[in-house]
């Protein structure tokens, strides 16, 4: 993600070693992804073991602890603006204009309406996190294919342009003199289904609901292989949207599906797939009858378990929100500096990127070592202590 935000005069070629470059795939996806994932097997076990009330209050509990850190950090980024010479010029794209004091603008920030460049996510976070109560009750007891259902009809309400009735007025009313008013990268409508398919997934794996092996294992070797002639077909048609290679009689058909705003039929199909094989290749690839497959399975899974790549997981909103501050501060660097070379600009772009390192080996510079906690199986459901929650005790 930090990759996708470094954003330099003359361009960064770090920036074009991103998987983004040949699939309608980005960091985003997979970050929203995740955190519904972590709040399904977090709080599904949470749900199971303390209750309902327990489940609720931890969740509202960090839900406030988000709100504090995103408006912490837009007010920061504003005071930022205003106080240091150039700032106006170096970030009036991603910050608008108008005045920290105007009500308007304070009112939209404080409601998460109003959200600058690279601050959109946690906002949207904030408002899964709401209901992932309701769909984590759904699961927990068996009801997984209404959460599945409901899930998916909000989406395709998010295709038809349903949100328009509400965000035309709300954006009218938000605005203010720099000509902006509600203000968002992405549709919370359609960005949704990934965060509450994390969910969901992660509900049915603690409640014992789930069987890794039958879902990634050698039975499904064919719909791994049905996902990858998926990545492919896309790849050149990825390429050439990119680079301004598709016919126009084409690219009018093509278009309106391919809305990342609103999390579009081609970024849901491209991610269901790269994520399905990926997973696929994670986890089942370990027991596939090719050697090849086999050393891929083994190199990814060495790789996503080196120490470096963890401590920065275990402090995930605190590398977040440093990564913002980071990405801000090179744009203001190579605003004032009139941009530099290539040399100039790698050398920047592999400094954030070793920067991000900073919080986590700060919050766990006074941590005493311990035994390495176990991990939990690739392979086979979470123990819970139950199975799932009967209707009768969802009150609990």
């Amino acid at each position: 993600m930090t990759l996708s935000h470094l954003i330099l005069q003359g361009g960064l070629w770090l920036t074009e070693v991103h998987f983004r470059q040949v699939m309608f795939v980005e960091s985003a996806q997979g970050f929203v992804f995740l955190s519904g994932l972590m709040i399904g097997i977090v709080q599904g076990r949470r749900l199971l073991r303390k209750g309902e009330a327990s489940m609720r209050a931890s969740i509202r509990s960090r839900m406030i602890e988000l709100w504090l850190w995103t408006i912490g950090l837009v007010f920061t980024a504003l005071l930022a603006r205003d106080l240091l010479p150039g700032g106006v010029e170096a970030w009036h794209n991603w910050l608008a204009t108008a005045r920290l004091d105007d009500p308007v603008r304070v009112f939209a920030i404080l409601t998460l309406m109003f959200q600058p460049t690279f601050m959109d996510i946690l906002p949207m976070y904030i408002l899964f996190m709401a209901a992932a109560p309701m769909v984590l009750r759904w699961v927990m007891a068996g009801r997984w294919m209404l959460a599945v259902g409901a899930a998916a009809l909000v989406w395709t309400a998010c295709q038809l342009g349903v949100m328009q009735i509400f965000s035309i007025p709300l954006d009218q009313l938000l605005e203010t003199g720099d000509k902006q008013g509600l203000r968002m990268a992405f549709d919370p409508m359609g960005w949704q289904l990934p965060f509450m398919a994390g969910v969901i997934l992660g509900g049915l794996w603690v409640s014992g609901q789930i069987k890794w092996e039958n879902l990634l294992g050698p039975r499904t070797r064919d719909l791994a292989l049905v996902a990858g002639l998926f990545m492919l077909f896309f790849a050149p048609l990825r390429i050439a949207t990119a680079h301004g290679l598709m016919p126009d009689a084409m690219l009018k058909v093509f278009a309106p599906f391919e809305q990342r705003s609103n999390f579009g039929p081609v970024y849901l199909l491209n991610f269901a797939a790269a994520a399905f094989l990926f997973a696929w290749l994670a986890i089942g690839g370990a027991t596939a009858p090719q050697a090849w497959i086999r050393a891929l399975s083994q190199g990814m899974r060495w790789f996503f378990t080196r120490p470096a790549l963890c401590l920065l997981g275990r402090h995930s909103l605190h590398v977040y929100a440093w990564h913002v501050v980071l990405v801000y501060a090179l744009r203001y660097i190579d605003a004032s500096h009139s941009g530099g070379g290539v040399l100039v600009n790698t050398t920047l772009g592999l400094y954030v990127l070793a920067l991000l390192w900073l919080p986590p080996l700060w919050r766990e510079r006074a941590r005493v070592p311990a035994a390495a906690p176990v991990a939990p199986p690739l392979i086979g459901p979470l123990p819970p202590q139950d199975a799932r929650i009967e209707p009768s005790s969802r009150s609990r």
